[in-house]
């Protein structure tokens, strides 16, 4: 029973970015930590227990170690940001949209993304009527074009280090910032948010690599 309530309370605790950075910086009371996990999640435990557990969550190795690299890898982070960005989703065969890409008489910079039928090109708004006449109507299936760019190059060893794009992620949803599109080529971040959330979204990631100094 003990082993079981650790792994839900750790796994609440994992889950939350907030807490973990709270608990990092020894700023929260674990009583009340407790208290809020047992009526926010209904678990029907002691709170004995799960103040213990958080307790043990703390001095977990793994946890420290975790933290210790991440801290280490937002440090040096290069942030910069870029707005008038539109991203136009076609339903298209890769090579088809290549041929058709390949096509522009000056080479225009964009970014592809892709999923399992579709796929979204992310290119800067003056350059968007050089793109647009390359696809029918029926190929595009929208276009978004009040969308800014931030840029987060951190330390290379991201790309081996678990939770790099978790703590972004989170970090941002702290913020109540609804991530567009995600472009990840490690160790650059490429996060895209419609532009009114562009100056809280880059003061959210400039917040993570101050709170590491």
């Amino acid at each position: 029973m003990g082993q079981a309530i650790n792994q839900q309370v750790w796994h609440i605790l994992k889950s939350d970015v907030a807490i973990q950075r709270d608990l990092w910086r020894q700023i929260i009371n674990t009583r009340a930590l407790a208290k809020y996990i047992i009526e926010a999640y209904e678990l029907q435990t002691s709170l004995d227990a799960v103040i213990s557990s958080i307790r043990r969550f703390q001095t977990e190795e793994s946890f420290q170690e975790e933290d210790k690299k991440l801290h280490h890898i937002f440090k040096s982070a290069v942030i910069s940001t870029k707005n008038n960005m539109t991203c136009i989703t076609v339903a298209l065969r890769l090579p088809d949209l290549l041929k058709r890409v390949c096509t522009i008489a000056s080479p225009v910079p964009f970014r592809i993304t892709s999923g399992s039928e579709e796929f979204k090109i992310i290119i800067d708004n003056p350059h968007v009527h050089k793109m647009k006449p390359l696809f029918q109507k029926s190929e595009i299936l929208s276009i978004d074009s009040d969308l800014s760019e931030i840029s987060v190059t951190v330390a290379e060893d991201a790309i081996s280090t678990k939770g790099v794009l978790a703590r972004i992620a989170g970090e941002l949803s702290l913020s109540d910032i609804n991530i567009h599109e995600f472009v990840v080529v490690p160790p650059e971040f490429l996060i895209y948010v419609k532009q009114k959330d562009i100056v809280a979204a880059h003061k959210s990631m400039l917040a993570l690599s101050e709170e590491t100094t």
